[in-house]
């Protein structure tokens, strides 16, 4: 079994980054309400803060995460917790939630319980986080508006990055990816060049991918290779980063 990369790092990972990444949370959650996308996957939930924003923006979130110490971090975390954890802490109980697992699929998946595939697992309020790899998510095809995809590729190497953007394609008509892009003007050059540091700091392959990724044409050259429809485009981190809403679609602009 391949050992958790953020079991050092998940119970502060919200201490040390919420400052950074609350703007790239609320912008997330500006988009979705701006663009009515009230069903929403984050696919690599981390802690979960970025399901927390969501709801509290009146946005229905699944979070799903392959870390059990991110997951775990997220359900202990008081100030976001879930529906299922404030029922089974007043003594509530939690309805499971309804899984549709794609027919044919291989891989490991969380066990889905005897209910109609076609019920959307976002009609039970208590669905909140679960385990999933990103490229092989337990859920029927477009059975949310959009998935969040939010400083997750950059640190997966091209194959996997690939992968799990074309499985969220597949549970939703569109994407909102929010990670690292190339300098497009001398003023954003300065943050270009600061984002190498934490990166940098966050491991050798860690900072092998996000190159990898960078000398691809980051988030935009991305959505250019995958063939997206751009349909939104936000700056992040002044200019070296950009949130995008894409659809699928032949052409990027």
């Amino acid at each position: 079994m391949t050992a958790d990369p953020y079991a050092r790092i998940a119970e502060w990972y919200d201490l040390l980054l919420n400052p950074v990444l609350d703007g790239v949370r609320r912008a997330v959650a500006d988009v979705c309400r701006a663009e009515g996308l009230l069903r929403v996957l984050d696919a690599c939930c981390g802690t979960g803060r970025q399901c927390a924003v969501l709801r509290g923006a009146g946005v229905a979130c699944v979070g799903a995460d392959f870390s059990p110490a991110m997951l775990g971090a997220a359900r202990s975390a008081t100030r976001v917790a879930r529906p299922c954890e404030r029922d089974a802490s007043s003594g509530g109980g939690c309805v499971p939630p309804v899984i549709a697992r794609p027919s044919g699929m291989s891989g490991s998946v969380p066990s889905a319980p005897a209910s109609p595939p076609s019920l959307s697992p976002l009609l039970l309020p208590s669905l909140s986080l679960l385990r999933a790899d990103a490229r092989v998510l337990p859920f029927a095809d477009n059975v949310f508006d959009a998935v969040v995809l939010s400083l997750a590729l950059h640190e997966m190497p091209e194959p996997v990055g690939n992968a799990a953007l074309a499985e969220a394609l597949r549970v939703a008509p569109r994407v909102l990816l929010a990670d690292y892009r190339l300098a497009e003007r001398n003023l954003d050059l300065p943050a270009a060049l600061f984002v190498h540091l934490p990166e940098r700091l966050a491991g050798a392959e860690h900072y092998r991918n996000f190159r990898g990724f960078m000398a691809r044409g980051g988030v935009e050259g991305l959505a250019h290779r995958t063939g997206l429809t751009i349909l939104r485009r936000e700056r992040l981190f002044g200019g070296a980063g950009a949130l995008l809403l894409a659809e699928r679609g032949s052409r990027a602009g």
